[in-house]
């Protein structure tokens, strides 16, 4: 080799060192992924912490739910930057509400990756928070099948190949006794765009209402979004058939398609996968839409009103032996009913859950406490 191949290749080794060594300097000031992470199970339950039981007109029984869904926007440095504030402030709302005895009952968070985010439910007193996937959480279920060539033509440059920094940013938290729980990560292939950096999945609750006869389920999920994965609409949407796939997958094998169930995923938009699916070609689902002044309404999937409505919905179906009502859906924090503090709307549903008189309550497997909220 003469001199000016040595000279070159020499270069080229001194510009690939600046390389690695700039991308390991990058690398080392992106977020901790789990470092928000919280989860905390109780192993009793506080009577007086618990919805009051009445007696409806008809005869039948019931409590009232405060479900609170929020996607907080709890995203780290570099995505964003100066959210401590506002996250702070939601976390003080929640905690006044609380400590007023005001609800909410069940707390349902999305995008809740930074330690500020999380300390949300922290803040609620919850006696149970479940989180969603881990970072480095798997999918134990089989993946959906993918669509022909949908994984080669990953976008490395658009954070499909590089891995997950972040994880599922999910939370259910609640002081009703919870007798069992599962999260599930989505495939490895089953995301697209800037989505894939998160490792987003779905975690679902078997909760006990006390003089209930059966359990409630609940159930959150984050799907693919749409224009914010910079990928194209076509590969977005893709993702998320494949990721309502998934969810149904999970939901098969955790509770029974006649189980009573609050669910709240991406019901941001009336999107592919919602099209398609378990709750979509469930007669008994129904979206918690909204009627006159701040009574709720039940709306089938296919209805435009309830989508344009709220950024955000919840969806429920009935059980055997238990009856979901929506009584009344208000939208908070939306600049009109108190100030923006996420790029999402707070979503403050009351649910009625009501059984028969006679039906006998079922077994809690968790002894009273009386030392929480």
């Amino acid at each position: 080799m003469d001199r000016p191949q040595r000279q070159i290749g020499r270069w080229l080794w001194i510009a690939a060192a600046a390389l690695f060594g700039l991308a390991a300097a990058v690398w080392a000031m992106l977020p901790d992924g789990g470092a928000g992470r919280v989860e905390r199970r109780a192993d009793c339950y506080a009577p007086t912490a618990m919805p009051p039981v009445e007696t409806l007109a008809d005869g039948r029984r019931a409590v009232r739910l405060r479900v609170l869904l929020w996607n907080v926007e709890g995203l780290p440095w570099p995505i964003r930057t100066g959210r401590d504030r506002k996250l702070a402030k939601i976390a003080n709302w929640i905690s006044e509400r609380r400590n007023a005895g005001l609800g909410p009952d069940i707390l349902i968070l999305h995008k809740a990756f930074t330690p500020a985010a999380s300390d949300i439910a922290v803040a609620g007193g919850f006696a149970s928070i479940v989180p969603g996937p881990a970072l480095g959480q798997k999918r134990r279920l089989p993946a959906a099948p993918p669509p022909p060539d949908y994984a080669d033509r990953a976008h490395g440059w658009k954070g499909e190949t590089i891995g997950k920094w972040l994880d599922g940013g999910l939370y259910v938290a609640t002081s009703l006794p919870v007798l069992a729980s599962k999260s599930e990560a989505f495939g490895q292939d089953s995301c697209a765009g800037y989505d894939c950096l998160s490792n987003k999945g779905a975690i679902a609750l078997r909760i006990a209402i006390p003089g209930a006869p059966e359990p409630l389920i609940l159930f959150n999920t984050h799907r693919n979004s749409r224009e914010p994965a910079k990928v194209a609409i076509a590969r977005a949407e893709a993702a998320h058939v494949l990721q309502t796939q998934e969810n149904d997958a999970m939901l098969a094998e955790f509770a029974a398609e006649s189980s009573a169930m609050i669910a709240a995923g991406d019901f941001n938009n009336y999107r592919a996968g919602d099209r398609t699916g378990r709750f979509a070609s469930d007669p008994g689902f129904r979206l918690a839409g909204k009627g006159a002044g701040y009574a709720g309404r039940p709306a089938p999937m296919t209805d435009a009103k309830a989508w344009h409505d709220a950024y955000d919905l919840l969806g429920y179906r009935s059980g055997g032996a238990l009856r979901v009502e929506p009584l009344a859906v208000a939208t908070l924090f939306d600049g009109k009913n108190g100030p923006r503090l996420s790029d999402h709307d707070a979503q403050y549903v009351i649910f009625r859950i009501s059984w028969p008189t006679g039906a006998r309550p079922m077994p809690i497997p968790l002894p009273p406490c009386f030392d929480r909220k």
